[in-house]
């Protein structure tokens, strides 16, 4: 299995400067970056690629779905912008050769509305429309979309494993898969081994920190649950370690963090992944 960390981990955004933090990844033992594309002229393709063939770090890419990047907005000029910087995601991806684009593609994050039935059931078309697009450039550039369901009080599309399933049988791409993040699962799936295996091959992606977006294994996550799950479907992906610095005052205030989960980032990182190499091998 190979284990990965966001680079959100330590900093937001990241930018082709921080050529430091790639090799302390690579240092402390990861296999692949989550990088997140908060802006994509910050991530110049040139510069980082041979950086990243030099420490052996794979990638994954993480869309930054803000407000202004709405696939399932009313104005169709909103959609195209949204399209705009996702189509540079994918690039970034193929220049990268990162193995997927994840994150909750069909609405930005915080989305989250108690909307009449006809205006939900607009919106999800719209994004059903826009991803049904987004999933032709995907297959030209090679790349995989992961879509990741999200807690109820960060968006009111979708929530778990069955939601993501009725909007992937209705695009109906090779190109479109799931990505899981055990935070949300937490809140929204009643068993991890059941939401796993229902996502079966679909699955390509899954994020990970523990139920109070702490370190893996100092929550109440169910870990085993969640490791059954993926060994009873042949998980052949990645698993990338995903949470947020409370230095990043920004991004931290945007999910709620408010305390440090460990002494450092560095001891977050190195600490949930000597959790995940044991929990892994684990009977």
């Amino acid at each position: 299995m190979k284990f990965g960390a966001s680079t959100w981990l330590w900093t937001s955004p990241f930018t082709g400067d921080q050529i430091a933090l790639l090799e302390n990844i690579a240092a402390l033992g990861f296999d692949f970056v989550e990088l997140p594309v908060e802006e994509p002229s910050h991530i110049p393709v040139a510069t980082l690629k041979p950086v990243l063939a030099h420490l052996g770090l794979e990638v994954v890419i993480c869309a930054a779905v803000t407000a202004g990047r709405d696939m399932s907005a009313e104005s169709s000029a909103a959609r195209q912008q949204a399209f705009d910087y996702f189509e540079s995601c994918l690039a970034l991806a193929e220049g990268l050769g990162a193995s997927c684009v994840v994150g909750p593609l069909y609405a930005p994050v915080g989305k989250a509305r108690l909307g009449t039935e006809s205006l939900r059931r607009a919106q999800w078309e719209r994004s059903v429309a826009s991803l049904s697009q987004l999933a032709q450039t995907a297959g030209n550039c090679g790349v995989k979309l992961g879509l990741e369901p999200l807690n109820r009080f960060e968006t009111d599309m979708i929530n778990n494993v069955a939601d993501a399933q009725r909007f992937l049988q209705q695009v109906a791409s090779p190109y479109l898969g799931i990505s899981l993040d055990s935070f949300h699962m937490n809140i929204e799936e009643t068993d991890f081994r059941r939401a796993v295996v229902s996502a079966g091959e679909q699955l390509i992606h899954l994020q990970v920190s523990d139920s109070h977006r702490g370190v893996p294994g100092d929550g109440n996550s169910d870990w085993a649950g969640l490791r059954d799950g993926l060994r009873a479907i042949g998980y052949r992906g990645k698993i990338g370690i995903e949470s947020f610095s409370p230095d990043a005052s920004s991004l931290a205030e945007a999910v709620c963090i408010w305390r440090r989960f460990a002494e450092s980032q560095d001891d977050f990182a190195r600490d949930g992944l000597a959790f995940l190499r044991r929990w892994w091998a684990g009977a």
